[in-house]
């Protein structure tokens, strides 16, 4: 397995990103792919807002497609290793930074 610049196992990303587009094909929607990345990546809700500093409530919506703002969806695909406009190119709707 090779990492990238960061160390990130590159095979495991290409996995999780692979995993979304396939989904998608198969036309399941954004909320429900996103949640089942928990269990490809054995992290949970609260560890990925423990490592984004953000509250679990937070993460929560911005995963379940709800209003939040983009620097969360950004660092919530950043942590999944899959690039923001795969993971979060439903309707979600932004708040302005200073609300997140």
């Amino acid at each position: 397995m090779s990492q990238d610049t960061r160390g990130v196992n590159t095979l495991k990303s290409n996995r999780n990103e692979r995993a979304v587009i396939h989904l998608k094909h198969l036309g399941y929607p954004m909320p429900n792919i996103r949640k089942s990345l928990h269990k490809l990546t054995g992290l949970t809700q609260p560890e990925i807002a423990r490592r984004i500093g953000m509250s679990r409530q937070t993460v929560t919506h911005a995963i379940e497609g709800l209003r939040c703002n983009p620097k969360v969806r950004s660092a919530i695909a950043e942590i999944w290793d899959i690039p923001v406009d795969v993971l979060f190119d439903d309707q979600t709707k932004d708040i302005p930074d200073e609300a997140a």
